[in-house]
């Protein structure tokens, strides 16, 4: 076969892969656009649906009705059940009251009267003319939940309140005690608190320590996603940090809440508002002074667990003690560390909403 025969199969076979090769490409064109059409098409059907489909907010007809749920009945039966009506004594008496709202009566009544005439607690009257809930039918469920850790509409039967009702009642109650009473009882101990601490842990062994230092983590099941490994904690749950500081009568007088789960203990003291204090010589107060081994010292100290570094304001067991002394050492810091080692399980037994993940939907 000669050159010219051998151009001309040549040609041909080129000019059927470029023909073939055309047509595939023009297939895909045409279902690419028949896909692109027909998705918009539904858009614009689904965008016209919306248009035509009437909202059902406020008093707009078709929106549902809003369940019968007889506020007096609700107010009526924790009435009889706590406070007594018409002269009769309440069904449960005052250690059935504080075993179930974790307070006395006395503290529940002076949080009541506080907040009785707050906008959201006060008794509305709707557009209808009909009173609303009582401000004790929307405390009393904001206790239940903080108790208890139930669900928002749990005690809808008892209450007769929704679930939208008692959640926003359940955070304008917590708001409310920080900004009331924070600065009352959320605060370093003065000069005369100081010293009773100091005299009692000196009668118990460790003269200088003002209390004791611990963290602790609470699951948060609302945590966004974004956040998901910032939060994330060794347990490879979402959770975030409290460092609290308590003393012998488990009275906390300083607390930091927030720090992302994946902080140790460590980090987080590095970042609190009590490690800047020290630092920055405002507290402890250095007024006060104590005896070991015959020495003076001013700087009042800490106790903490052996993961905290050697700071001369923390003073942690050792960590493999030897000489009956260091033993004896050991034994007595555990024991009075076990202070907010049992805070944290008093916190959890009275207010269950801590054995359940958090449920609000911002650190603060």
């Amino acid at each position: 076969m000669d050159a010219s025969t051998d151009d001309a199969s040549g040609s041909s076979s080129d000019d059927g892969r470029g023909q073939s090769e055309g047509s595939a490409d023009e297939l895909l064109a045409d279902v690419i656009g028949a896909r692109s059409l027909v998705l918009m098409r539904r858009h614009r059907m689904n965008a016209a649906q919306r248009a035509r489909r009437r909202r059902s907010v406020g008093s707009v007809a078709g929106r549902r009705a809003n369940r019968p749920r007889d506020f007096d009945q609700g107010m009526r039966g924790i009435m009889r059940d706590y406070f007594g009506v018409d002269g009769q004594p309440p069904v449960y008496g005052e250690r059935t009251f504080e075993r179930r709202f974790r307070v006395p009566r006395s503290v529940f009544m002076r949080i009541y009267e506080a907040m009785r005439d707050r906008p959201f607690w006060r008794q509305s009257i709707n557009a209808t003319g009909r009173p609303q809930a009582h401000a004790l039918q929307k405390l009393v469920a904001a206790f239940r939940v903080l108790a208890y850790g139930e669900s928002y509409d749990r005690a809808d039967e008892y209450v007769r309140l929704s679930k939208s009702t008692v959640e926003v009642a359940t955070t304008k109650l917590i708001e409310f005690i920080v900004e009331e009473w924070e600065p009352v009882y959320l605060r370093p101990p003065n000069d005369e608190e100081v010293e009773r601490i100091l005299e009692r842990n000196a009668a118990r062994g460790m003269p200088g320590c003002i209390g004791s230092l611990d963290c602790s983590h609470w699951e948060w099941a609302a945590c966004p996603k974004g956040l998901a490994g910032q939060y994330q904690s060794r347990m490879k749950r979402r959770t975030i940090v409290m460092e609290t500081v308590c003393d012998e009568n488990l009275y906390i007088w300083h607390i930091f809440i927030g720090a992302p789960g994946s902080l140790n203990d460590l980090n987080v003291l590095r970042i609190s508002s009590l490690y800047f204090d020290v630092v920055e010589g405002v507290w402890p107060p250095r007024s006060f002074s104590f005896c070991v081994n015959g020495r003076t010292r001013r700087l009042l100290y800490y106790l903490t667990d052996g993961v905290y570094p050697q700071y001369p304001f923390l003073v942690s067991p050792y960590p493999n003690p030897i000489t009956p002394t260091e033993k004896s050492f050991n034994r007595l810091q555990e024991a009075l560390r076990n202070d907010v080692e049992r805070l944290y399980g008093v916190l959890t037994a009275r207010f269950h909403i801590l054995l359940h993940p958090g449920r609000l939907g911002s650190v603060e």
